[in-house]
Formats: C-alpha cells, sequence, structure tokens
C-alpha cells in the first residue's frame, strides 16, 4: 500500500508538496483503514479538491508518472522522460525533478527516492524498513555527460557479480534500475519481488476523458462472475436494468482484418490486439445493450450509445472497481462524478471502502455535496490543491487545520464555501469590462 508520496518540481509543482496516506489522529471509520505489520495506520480512500487549473491532476499525474518509470521504462537512450519540470522560473530545464514513495510490500515499508530530469535519471536509491533503521538495497547515480550509470547493491540484496553487471549494463541514463531489471536477463530476488508487486497493484490513472467502456465490456464477455456483479452493480444505479448484453466481435475483426490489411499485427511489438484492431478498420470490438425491465411481463434492450452519461461513466467505473475490491491495487481517478449524481458517486466510494481490503483510490472532485456528509467524509483523507501567486502548487490536508481555524464537527461544505479552507476559484465581479 501507498504510505506517501513527496513531489518536487513537477509541472506546476514547485516546491516539495506531500501526498500521504497515513491516519491523523483517532477515527471510528474503520472501513477507510488498513493496519500495517509495523502498526502503522493506512487510509484506503483519499480525495482532493481545488479550483480547476490548481494542480490537482498533477498529483495523480505524478503517480502515473512513477508507474511508468518503474515498469515501462524507455527503450533507447535518445528518448526523453514525458513530462515537465516547473516553468515559471530561471532555467527551468537544469533544476532537478524528485519523487519519495513510501510504501509497504507483504508488510514491509520501502523506501524508493529517484531524482531525474528530462534527459537522465540522475539518482536512485532504493531501501527497506525491517525495523526503525533503513536497510540499503541500492544505490544509481549517472554520469549526465556520459550517460553512464553505476549501481552500488547493499549487502542484504546479495546480488552475484554476474547478476550486477548484466543489470547495469541495461540500465540506461534515462532508465531506473526497476524498470531495466524488467528486461534483464537476471536472477536478482530482491527486485524480482518488487517488480511483481509494482507490476500488479499499479492500476493506473482514469482521465477526466478517458473511456473505460471496452475495458468493462471485455471482463463482462470473457467472465460471467464478473457480469452477474456489474448487473447488481448496475441495479444500484437504475433498478430497471437487469440484464448487460454483450456481442463481442475481437474474432470477427481479426479474421475481417487478416483478409482487408494483411499482416498488420508486427507493425507495433506492444501493441494491444484489440486497440490495433480498432484502428486498423476503425471498428467497435463490442456492441453492448443494457436489458430493462418496466415490469413483470416488458423488458426492452436499449443500446449502450443511448443511456445517459451517469449510466456509461458508471459501468465503466465498474470493472476498476471490481479488481479493487478482489485485489490489492491502487488506482487514481481524475474529476469523478463529473457524469455522477452526488448520491451515486458516494455509494461507489462507500461501495468501495466496505468491500475492498487493502486497495487504494485516489480521486480528484468538484463534488461539494461529499463534503457535507459528515458521517462519511474524514479530515485526514480529504485535500486541498491551490495555486499560489508565483504560479506554484500548495498542498495541504483538512488535518492541517488547528481548532481555531476548524472547529471539531464543523461542516466542511460550508467552511469550503466561506472560503476557510481555501483553494477556491477567486472569479471577480460577473459584470464584463467596457472596452
Amino acid at each position: 500500500m501507498v504510505h506517501y508520496l513527496k513531489i518536487k518540481n513537477f509541472g506546476p509543482i514547485n516546491d516539495e508538496v506531500e501526498i500521504n496516506f497515513e491516519v491523523a489522529g483517532k477515527s471510528e471509520q474503520a472501513a477507510y483503514e488498513v493496519e500495517m505489520a509495523d502498526g502503522r495506520r493506512l487510509i484506503k480512500l483519499a480525495y482532493i479538491y481545488g479550483a480547476n487549473a490548481s494542480g490537482k491532476t498533477s498529483i495523480l499525474e505524478a503517480f502515473e508518472l512513477l508507474r511508468i518509470l518503474l515498469l515501462n521504462p524507455v527503450p533507447y537512450k535518445s528518448i526523453k522522460l514525458g513530462f515537465e519540470p516547473f516553468l515559471f522560473c530561471e532555467n527551468p530545464f537544469e533544476r532537478p525533478s524528485r519523487f519519495d514513495f513510501s510504501f509497504y510490500v507483504e508488510g514491509v515499508r520501502y523506501l524508493y527516492e529517484v531524482v531525474f530530469d528530462q534527459t537522465s535519471i540522475r539518482e536512485e536509491k532504493l531501501s527497506l524498513f525491517r525495523s526503525a533503521k533503513p536497510t540499503e538495497l541500492f544505490i544509481r547515480n549517472t554520469d549526465a555527460e556520459r550517460r553512464l550509470s553505476s549501481i552500488h547493491f547493499g549487502a542484504r540484496a546479495k546480488v552475484p557479480v554476474r547478476e550486477r553487471e548484466l543489470l547495469e549494463s541495461n540500465t540506461l541514463h534515462n532508465t531506473t534500475v526497476i524498470g531495466a531489471y524488467a528486461r534483464t536477463n537476471a536472477d536478482i530476488p530482491a527486485l524480482e519481488t518488487l517488480y511483481k508487486w509494482l507490476e500488479h497493484f499499479f492500476l493506473g490513472m482514469v482521465m477526466a476523458d478517458s473511456n473505460m467502456t471496452n475495458v468493462t465490456a471485455s471482463k463482462v464477455s470473457d467472465d460471467q462472475n464478473f457480469k452477474a456483479w456489474m448487473i447488481s452493480f448496475l441495479n444500484k444505479a437504475d433498478q430497471q436494468i437487469t440484464d448487460i448484453e454483450v456481442v463481442d466481435y475481437r474474432i470477427k475483426q481479426l479474421n475481417i482484418s487478416f483478409a482487408t490489411t494483411g499482416n498488420f499485427l508486427r507493425k507495433s511489438e506492444d501493441e494491444d490486439l484489440s486497440a490495433a484492431l480498432k484502428t486498423t478498420i476503425n471498428y467497435s470490438p463490442f456492441k453492448i445493450d443494457l436489458v430493462h425491465r418496466l415490469d413483470q411481463d416488458n423488458q426492452y434492450s436499449l443500446p449502450f450509445s443511448l443511456e445517459s452519461n451517469g449510466t456509461k461513466s458508471y459501468f465503466g467505473l465498474g470493472g476498476p472497481l471490481y479488481d479493487l475490491i478482489n485485489s490489492s491495487h491502487f488506482l487514481s481517478i481524475d474529476e469523478m462524478g463529473s457524469s455522477l449524481h452526488s448520491d451515486l458517486m458516494i455509494h461507489f466510494l462507500q461501495t468501495f471502502l466496505l468491500n475492498a481490503t487493502d486497495s487504494q483510490l485516489l480521486i480528484t472532485t468538484h463534488d461539494l455535496n461529499m463534503l457535507s456528509q459528515q458521517d462519511f467524509i474524514r479530515w485526514d483523507a480529504l485535500w486541498f490543491c491551490e495555486k499560489k501567486e508565483d504560479g506554484s502548487v500548495n498542498l495541504y490536508s483538512a488535518a492541517d487545520f488547528d481548532s481555531a481555524a476548524l472547529r471539531k464537527g464543523s461542516n466542511l461544505a460550508n467552511a469550503y464555501r466561506a472560503g476557510r479552507l481555501g483553494a477556491k476559484p477567486n472569479l471577480g465581479s460577473p459584470y464584463l469590462l467596457e472596452n
């Protein structure tokens, strides 16, 4: 599970900010919490509020870049890392960026620190904590001018010379050690355990304009248990929905594609098959109908395209929610609730909290109704993102406010509307000035 992520010099983030999942103080909302082997308690759900362009999405994008650096490294020396540093300063591309990532794997806390710029991974360090004192697994340094990396392994890592040399030869100047390990024919148990966990744990980021329909439709088509779960899940949102009909055209597409385009599948070794098919013949891989029962004797199939935006969004989110409930994962969702009724969004989050064991969910939202749900909201799960005068981002938790600024039991929605919590747009007068 994620303990915290510290972010510095990334997009609109200049000075270091921290998103922390550790429980702050006492709480009776046990559904939110998971206790680690060392006694630290972590929360399963965190949400970020803030004005448009305040930097909320950048927090989620930092997790996504971290995932890519660790699991999908660039393959060539000439490729730059896909991010921008803080640009409102002198010589922005000469300043390094930094992530400090604290997390738990099989009850053990790890700390991964990485310093990087657009062209290189400058430094890396990985430590674990079996006691209060950290144990160093490796330190990596890079000679940016020569584009060469060196790795020093701690004694606990127990890496034979041959394995170390193999890994070091594959650790390009713009590639992380863990990312390079995934492409190296080497046996390093400490890194193998960590890589497998990271690959399974990170589900990625659902962006505001992401269409998750095909992901969920594929699971419905392939797994009857999931289909039954999805029917029950959708019925909570619309009690008339009693069945899902999915026609899977992926096999038919394969036959059509070979007949019409030849051996297109070789154009990209890593390209997803269904995505390649869709791109090649411009054809959706699924036909989806939702069955609506109006009464005992009347039911009708409605094409998915005619369903409401809220139903479409809820359907797409069903697949990731199922994965979060049935295994340990981390997922971030940007602008959650943009197409959902407030009650439906809260129901989704409650379903996650009450049924997921040790998964975590990080969302951004503008839904103020959730702030008024005092039985549901908790202060250490609530974060605010605010843009400062210099254009950089400030991130802080509701738990950071003292009792003088925010009394216990206060209505957070009213406090936010009144501007006492910050992170609100400064709109000014609605009157337009004449030239």
